[in-house]
């Protein structure tokens, strides 16, 4: 048995903030989902990059939840499951992102065993459910405590071998038990999405900074339309930080999946002699040089 404790032992990893993280890549996020969720204060911003202290971190798995590019990686220490079911633990409260996903990865009741559910579990839980309902899948339910089979010898040492693969599998590196966008909502329901990003025409000047930055290729423009698809959006903040002209909105909106299609013009700006694209047909300059003071040297 101490081999196997030995072993488990030496799959430990703690949290880790991976290059996935909005802050590596770019300069102008204000992405702080992580630091607000973490009650021990374990995560900082240093030079624009966040870094987890080890010595406060309780590998809890909050930050790793909460992250909408799941840029975190590591193994939450404190969720316990049986036979399909959440086991209640009031020591922390389920996010409603997080409950979806334990949803479409099999998990179907929360299990009670001394005492209900406190008033925060059951305001996740009906929340939840409001959402389930939307999309079309089953409610989660709440049931008391799955008793324990009574199992012949046989079956006993030939369960305890499968239980046993599977808590080296549940204690395992993050590298080896979580697959790649594991909490993302957009991957488990392709058919919805739960937000909808607006883009003031009025106020875009179509430069395309958020069209680089968007690690889930929310924008594209295709044969003279800009197109915004909602369901990949998992609410990063990436395009509303770099937006110099606060153009952009996300907003929570769940329901089935679509996409806007916006007409757009593409031009030659008549300074530079740059093609740009433009919502208005007047404009004859791109942003660069619209911008531009005209008491610089023109660089053209």
């Amino acid at each position: 048995m101490s081999i196997l404790v030995n072993w488990l032992e030496s799959l430990h990893e703690e949290m880790k903030v991976t290059n996935k993280c909005s802050r590596e890549w770019n300069r102008k996020s204000a992405c702080n989902y992580c630091i607000e969720k973490c009650e021990h204060n374990a995560i900082e911003v240093t030079a624009d990059l966040l870094i987890i202290d080890t010595k406060k971190c309780t590998m809890c798995g909050e930050c790793m939840i909460t992250c909408p590019l799941s840029a975190i990686e590591g193994v939450s220490s404190n969720r316990i499951f049986e036979k399909g079911s959440l086991v209640f633990d009031g020591s922390y409260v389920p996010s409603i992102k997080e409950m979806l996903i334990y949803k479409k990865r099999g998990m179907t009741a929360i299990q009670i065993a001394h005492q209900p559910l406190n008033q925060e579990w059951q305001n996740v839980l009906r929340v939840t459910n409001e959402h389930l309902q939307v999309l079309d899948e089953d409610p989660i339910v709440v049931i008391g405590k799955v008793e324990d089979e009574v199992l012949t010898r046989r079956a006993f040492f030939g369960t305890f071998q499968k239980q046993g693969k599977q808590l080296a599998k549940n204690m395992a590196p993050a590298a080896w038990k979580m697959e790649k966008d594991d909490w993302k909502l957009s991957k488990y329901y392709l058919n919805y999405q739960f937000f909808s990003v607006i883009v003031d025409i009025d106020k875009c000047t179509l430069c395309k900074a958020c069209f680089g930055l968007c690690s889930e290729d929310v924008f594209q423009i295709i044969d003279g339309m800009l197109q915004i698809e909602n369901q990949k959006c998992v609410n990063c903040t990436v395009c509303t930080d770099v937006c110099s002209e606060n153009a952009i909105k996300i907003q929570l909106d769940v329901t089935i999946k679509s996409e806007q299609f916006k007409s757009i013009h593409s031009k030659n700006c008549k300074d530079c002699g740059q093609s740009f694209y433009t919502f208005d047909t007047e404009i004859e300059k791109c942003h660069v040089c619209i911008n531009r003071d005209p008491n610089w040297l023109s660089p053209y």
